[in-house]
């Protein structure tokens, strides 16, 4: 990508952006967000401090409908009592190790 790349929804050269939601910023698709979120039976945390609204209060909400919650961090973080679990080292270590859990539980 380059800054003479071209937008394909608005025509404009140099306006791209990644598809994320930056600090201060509100998700998209929040509507969604919150319906996945009341029917979900695993909500996972993946790097994240947890203090950043709305993001943190998802886990909120999965609980509330019954989910299982778990943080999958580099460290423990001031809001990891909202989770079921934690799990802590780097992403490429616990996220592999998760999903190696889920799958052998299958």
């Amino acid at each position: 990508m380059s800054r003479e790349d071209i937008c394909d929804a608005c025509q404009l050269v140099g306006t791209l952006r990644p598809n994320i939601v930056w600090f201060g910023e509100m998700p998209f698709e929040m509507e969604r967000i919150e319906a996945a979120l009341q029917r979900c039976d695993l909500f996972v945390s993946i790097g994240t401090s947890g203090a950043v609204y709305p993001a943190a209060g998802f886990v909120s909400v999965a609980n509330a409908c019954g989910a299982e919650s778990v943080s999958l961090n580099l460290e423990q973080s001031d809001h990891d009592g909202a989770f079921d679990r934690g799990e802590y080292g780097p992403a490429t270590e616990v996220v592999t190790e998760f999903v190696e859990e889920l799958l052998a539980a299958k």
